[in-house]
């Protein structure tokens, strides 16, 4: 009894150790194109009808950059986060290839979400930040470079904690 006890705990190590390798290993695929160093350029008029000029917002603090998608099922769960995390912290949303400005906008106001956004109806923004997936979720720095990415499903708390570590 007690070596079947111990051999099913050896496979549930065995098992949970490989799960997260595996997605280890798919986030590192994910976020292989996103610029390491230096973030690009992100400006244009958000959908709430402000200027956003990336360049001018991260030297006032940390920038959380959220690549999101109407279409998108974790977005759904990550979204109010990002919008409490906005009256706090500097947000700008990018709306990947989710459709018009209406569409988005008519969007974001029947589920609530609050933060800056751009409209990337054709990708182009997304493609300038080699982001392919989402919810992709950037941090900025004070000196305009790429500190933090995470791709997939996070948590309010992990992402202010990340924003909090940020100077």
């Amino acid at each position: 009894m007690e070596k079947a006890r111990y051999s099913y705990l050896i496979q549930a190590l065995i098992f949970i150790t490989l799960a997260v390798l595996m997605v280890t290993a798919v986030g590192y695929f994910h976020q292989r194109d996103i610029p390491e160093n230096q973030a690009p350029q992100l400006e244009g008029q958000s959908l709430q009808g402000n200027l956003i000029d990336l360049k001018q917002m991260y030297p006032k603090g940390p920038v959380l950059i959220y690549f999101w998608a109407t279409w998108c099922p974790y977005c759904r769960i990550v979204s109010p986060a990002v919008t409490d995390l906005s009256r706090d912290y500097q947000v700008v949303g990018v709306a990947m290839q989710s459709g018009t400005e209406e569409v988005v906008t008519e969007y974001m106001r029947n589920h609530e979400l609050a933060f800056p956004s751009l409209n990337d109806p054709y990708g182009v923004l997304s493609a300038q930040w080699g982001v392919k997936v989402t919810p992709t979720l950037l941090i900025v720095d004070t000196d305009g470079r790429v500190a933090w990415v995470t791709t997939g499903a996070t948590s309010k708390l992990g992402l202010q904690l990340r924003l909090k570590m940020t100077k």
